[in-house]
Order: C-alpha cells, then structure tokens, then sequence
C-alpha cells in the first residue's frame, strides 16, 4: 500500500486537471505544472530519503513522510492559487516518496535476495494496478464532488496506510546496515555510481519504464489518429496492457522461487528485446494496424513486469549495507530517464506512429545494453561476493 501510493497520487490527479485550469482560471499548460511539481518532487527527494532511511531507520522516516504527504493532501484541497497547489503538490511527493524508497530498504532487510526479488514482485504488481486505478476513480470525484474531493479521497488513504504503519511496521534496520552522516552519504553516492552492476540494473530499470513510456506519451492521440478511438476507448486497453504488466510481474515472481533471479532477468530482457522491436517490424507490415500495436505491447508490458522487480532488487542487494541510500539514487535515475522518454516521444510525435515504434524498440536495446553491463560486471566478480 506504501509503494502504490506514490503513482497512486500521481495519476489520480489527471482527469481533474481541466476542473484545475478552470478553477484558478488558468490555461492547460500553467496547470499541467501540477503534474510537474509532483514528479520533480519525486525525483528530488528519493535520494534524501534513501540516506535518512540508512542514517536514522526505516521505520521513523516511513511514518514522517506518510504524515507529510496526509497534510499536504488536506492543503491541496484547500489551496486558494494555482502558485499554492503547485507548491503543495510538490510537498505532497515529498512525503509520499518514503513508500518506494522505504519498501524497497525494507524488503532487502528481511529478505534474501532471491525471495527479495519474489517479494518486490508483488509491490510491482501493485504499483502497476495504481495507476490504472487512479484515474477512474479521479474521474468519478471529479464528476460528483469536485477537485476538492480528488485530494481529500489521497489524505484519507494516507490515513489509512499511516495507521497501517503506525501499528503493524517495527524497524527493520539491520545491524551490518551503515549508518552514514552526511559527508560519508556523499561517499556512498561516489561508490554507487562506480559500480557498473548497481548502474546496469538501475538503468535496466529506467529503460525498460522508457520502452512503454514512449508509447504512453502519445498513446491517446495514437488511438485516435489512426483507429478513430475516443480517450475512454484508450483509457480502458491502456488499463488491458498494464493488467498484463501486473500478470508478468506475478509470473516473474512465481518463476524467482522455482529458477533464481537472474535467469528470470535474462529471459525477461531477451522478451523485452524481441517485443520491442515486434513493433515496428509489425507497424511497417501491417501499416499501423490494432493488433500490431497492441500484440507487442501486451507482450512487451508482460516481459517488463518480469524484469522491473528483479532490476530492482538487483540494485537494492547489490550494496546491502546502504539499501536505502541505493533505492534512493536507482529510483531517482530510473523515473530521469524513464521521463526522458516522454519528453522525447512528445518531441518526435507528428501522427506518424514510425519514429514512435522505433523510439520503443530503441528503450529495449538499451535495456538489454544494461542487462549486458551488470552481467559483465558480475562475471568480473569473485563467486563468494555474488548477491544474486
């Protein structure tokens, strides 16, 4: 619920924006900095609660940054300016960061790494069925009770994970975990960005969030383009495909316990990688027909499951004694470089889906580059120290 929380937020936002920009009489694009400022707000403060989750345990900055995100919520309904809601929205990702940052340095405190990797599967799987949640539910608030409602409905399950928390979480810190200050934190991040296996899985991770991001950019005017389908219509395959994530993931999970981590992984890449670039072979053959683009993504979003929660451990595990400080750095670089995507899909868009397909086909090559890295760098290292 922590973990899921954080898209949840996100996406459930999106079908008011409309009611926003009217409200505070507002144009679209001032208000999509709603959007923005929470993002921004994401990325900036994971690396932060990385280390205070090492330095000060887990349980302490779970519980500070659900409370955060409560009040925040609370505000956001009340804001009176455009300015205030932005600036609380980015408070309000702030806050909510602790749940992936802290899930991840949790599971790697009571897990090992195979079951650890098993165990973030279902956390993937949440994650993915939030964000698919969130909007129906945004767009019913919106409908009967307003923005106001959209906010206040986050603040209540705030709440309701908080007291969760309060009353069911112990610390989990372990005793070989560092507890670094603020200087050493800095040492750990020089340590981190030198480890090509801890990069691999992190990029692994953030390319394979780019290969459907790509798609997720321009998918609405996609459908509509070119199959004549309405953003209800998009709106409701989009939530097919990501069922098919949340599937991928579980079978990933169920597969970790029966063959190990990494040859999950292995396969995982390998399907990306075939899918990905299924699409625009299929989109030149059939010149952008329904089922060549949806066949690929579907396979493509399963594969992806499978690989998301293993990338993820794979980075957590690979430094044990600074999971947080690792969950922190590898969550950040992952949503910079899975954004990139979005920014360079949006770019490129013209209503030709070509340079689109393509676009993804490239985020799984690269994903599998990634895959490449880590296995060389764990090929390079002696047999006593592999995590995985």
């Amino acid at each position: 619920m922590a973990s899921g929380l954080s898209p949840f937020g996100m996406a459930i936002i999106v079908p008011a924006m409309d009611t926003i920009a009217a409200s505070y009489r507002a144009d679209f694009s001032a208000a999509q900095f709603v959007v923005s400022a929470y993002l921004f707000g994401l990325t900036v403060a994971q690396p932060v609660v990385g280390y205070f989750c090492d330095r000060f345990g887990r349980r302490p900055v779970m519980l500070g940054g659900f409370t955060l995100f409560v009040a925040a919520s609370v505000l956001c309904a009340f804001s009176t300016t455009l300015s205030q809601l932005v600036v609380l929205r980015f408070i309000q990702a702030v806050g909510v960061s602790v749940g992936t940052v802290g899930s991840r340095a949790i599971v790697r405190d009571t897990y090992d790494p195979q079951s650890g990797a098993q165990a973030l599967s279902f956390i993937a799987a949440a994650m993915g069925i939030a964000p698919v949640i969130a909007p129906i539910l945004g767009g019913l608030l919106v409908v009967y009770g307003g923005q106001r409602a959209v906010f206040l409905l986050t603040a209540a399950i705030g709440v309701v994970v908080l007291a969760r928390l309060i009353n069911h979480l112990p610390e989990t810190r372990t005793a070989d975990t560092l507890q670094p200050k603020w200087r050493e934190w800095m040492g750990s991040y020089k340590a981190l960005f030198r480890s090509r296996a801890f990069m691999g899985y992190t990029l692994m991770f953030g390319f394979v969030q780019g290969s459907f991001f790509s798609f997720l950019a321009v998918g609405a005017s996609v459908f509509a383009t070119h199959f004549g389908l309405q953003a209800q219509s998009f709106g409701l395959l989009w939530g097919v495909l990501t069922i098919t994530y949340v599937f991928g993931a579980t079978l990933g999970g169920w597969a970790n316990a029966r063959f190990g981590m990494w040859p999950v992984l292995t396969v995982g890449v390998v399907a990306t990688l075939l899918a990905g670039w299924l699409l625009p072979l299929l989109n030149a053959l059939t010149d952008t027909s329904l089922a060549g683009v949806l066949i690929p993504l579907g396979l493509m979003m399963c594969a992806s499951g499978a690989v998301t929660p293993n990338a993820i451990a794979g980075a957590v595990y690979e430094h044990p004694k600074i999971a947080g400080t690792s969950s922190g750095l590898s969550s950040a670089l992952a949503i910079g470089v899975g954004g990139l995507f979005t920014v360079v899909s949006g770019f490129i868009y013209d209503g030709d889906f070509g340079p689109i397909a393509l676009l993804v086909a490239l985020a799984t090559t690269l994903t599998a580059l990634a895959w490449w890295l880590t296995h060389d760098a764990r090929r390079a290292r002696p047999p006593e120290q592999s995590t995985s």
